[in-house]
């Protein structure tokens, strides 16, 4: 019995992988599609300033008085590489903007966030960079190096701020000529 339970199954499982095995693609008829681009400069961040956190403080409530009020500008930079040699680079920032104001970056909804405050970026010359706009140029030196300074505060975007967490998430493109 064992026996003839082996000679059936036997071929009824080699039928079975026989059928699969034709229903799948020739050998040699897969299409792989490889793509990508070969440039003359990567023009990035350096490496160990791709995620940069900017402390930006803690304030008192009295500081924002009134819809504009700012807090003391912190400066962050990044340290460009790797672009074209005497080129220059834009950077864009992205993120939620703030429902009052949506040149500025919202603060990061919770239980627990502040109200009425939102996350100004401004430029090297400490001018309203808003978000989703291109930076002025700066300038690469004749290796393709350059620094990009920017500046983030805190700004009250209504009569009657509210405490709490008031944190902002960003994230940035740059572009060289």
């Amino acid at each position: 019995m064992k026996k003839h339970i082996k000679q059936t199954l036997l071929p009824l499982l080699c039928g079975s992988l026989l059928i699969h095995s034709a229903a799948a693609y020739e050998l040699g008829r897969v299409n792989i599609e490889l793509s990508g681009e070969i440039v003359a400069y990567s023009c990035g961040v350096e490496v160990s300033q791709a995620n940069k956190k900017v402390e930006l403080g803690r304030w008192a409530l009295k500081n924002f008085r009134a819809a504009g009020d700012k807090t003391q500008s912190m400066p962050f930079s990044f340290q460009l590489q790797n672009c074209p040699p005497s080129s220059a680079v834009t950077f864009v920032f992205s993120g939620k903007k703030d429902k009052q104001d949506s040149s500025l970056l919202a603060i990061n909804e919770g239980a627990s966030a502040a109200g009425s405050v939102a996350v100004e970026i401004l430029d090297s010359q400490k001018n309203r960079l808003p978000v989703e706009t291109k930076s002025p140029k700066i300038a690469m030196d004749i290796n393709g190096n350059g620094q990009a300074q920017f500046y983030a505060n805190y700004i009250a975007t209504g009569n009657r701020p509210t405490p709490g967490i008031a944190d902002a998430d960003a994230t940035f493109m740059i572009t060289y000529d």
